[in-house]
């Protein structure tokens, strides 16, 4: 995949391609159709998995399968399955993503239920991008999207539209992939849902930057920057420093590049994220050593050192 900030089809909070990935959003939750036991554990193993533990999110959703099995619970099964295709796409295994997703979205179809329709459709589509199958997710989300319209759910479009921009990006339908991105923040923007802007004004931003329009991508950047100060989302301010980093390079603002790529380093060591925070401590120093401001080298060489970096000082 390219870089783009890519949502996580997570029915609970969100999960985040950090760095070049950029920051995501999360689509509204329909758990309150399930069962109460149910409910709890697809909500606490969400939870589990937004915070990076997939083992314990496995074992929550493994249980929720259990139940729903028991209990001939199918509208329990399609979010057990669902659930744990997610965990299966955190944890790099994509096809059997694909399997769980299909299987999801089988009874959903079976169940005449169309929000847990539109919930599969939404995963298998993340899941046939994480394969390189595009083309394949551009026409599930193109689906998905249009259910989302007849059911009303502006925010579960608004995340399809940006899932859809980045399937189109990929296969190098740019400006269809400029146009859902916009949607998608037009949406947010009317919703409230600063967070999801955010993402939306990245994918915009870096949009931009690809096609060398710098200016506008460093204006979409600052937005998506004040978005996530905004809602305290410190993994994507970090990201964001280092995207606007990159392209005050571009524009020749070296001054400016330095004063980003700086505070995205210290974002990132402030996260405990070593290696993001490695790379950034790296562009540090190549903008320093520009500048040629020999104090300033020698004082992030030692930083860098101090990282523990298992490799020479560029």
């Amino acid at each position: 995949m390219k870089p783009g900030a890519f949502i996580w089809f997570c029915t609970v909070g969100l999960g985040v391609w950090t760095a070049c990935m950029g920051c995501a959003a999360a689509p509204p939750d329909q758990a309150a159709a399930l069962v109460p036991e149910a409910q709890h554990l697809h909500l606490r193993g969400q939870l589990i998995l937004q915070r990076g533990d997939a083992t314990r999110a496995k074992a929550m959703f493994e249980k929720a399968k259990q139940l729903a099995e028991r209990r001939d619970d199918r509208l329990g099964l399609v979010y057990a399955l669902n659930d744990l295709g997610a965990v299966a796409l955190a944890e790099g295994s994509p096809v059997q993503a694909l399997k769980l997703h299909r299987e999801a979205l089988s009874i959903a179809e079976g169940l005449g239920q169309p929000p847990a329709v539109l919930l599969s459709l939404g995963h298998l589509g993340m899941a046939l991008q994480q394969v390189g199958r595009s083309e394949e997710a551009i026409a599930v989300y193109g689906r998905a999207v249009g259910l989302a319209r007849d059911l009303v759910d502006r925010r579960m479009e608004a995340v399809l539209l940006n899932n859809l921009g980045l399937a189109q990006q990929e296969t190098g339908a740019f400006g269809d992939a400029a146009r859902s991105f916009q949607q998608a923040l037009d949406l947010n923007r009317r919703l409230g849902e600063r967070q999801a802007a955010a993402a939306n004004l990245v994918n915009l931003g870096l949009a931009a930057e690809r096609n060398g329009l710098l200016v506008e991508a460093q204006q979409r950047l600052e937005e998506a920057l004040a978005l996530d100060k905004s809602v305290g989302e410190a993994r994507h301010i970090a990201a964001d420093l280092a995207h606007l980093s990159r392209v005050a390079w571009q524009r020749g603002l070296g001054a400016l590049a330095l004063d980003y790529a700086e505070r995205a380093y210290r974002g990132y060591r402030a996260l405990g994220d070593l290696t993001r925070a490695r790379g950034e401590l790296q562009r540090v120093l190549k903008l320093v050593r520009e500048q040629g401001d020999q104090q300033e080298i020698e004082r992030f060489e030692t930083e860098l050192r101090s990282l523990g970096a298992n490799h020479a000082i560029p």
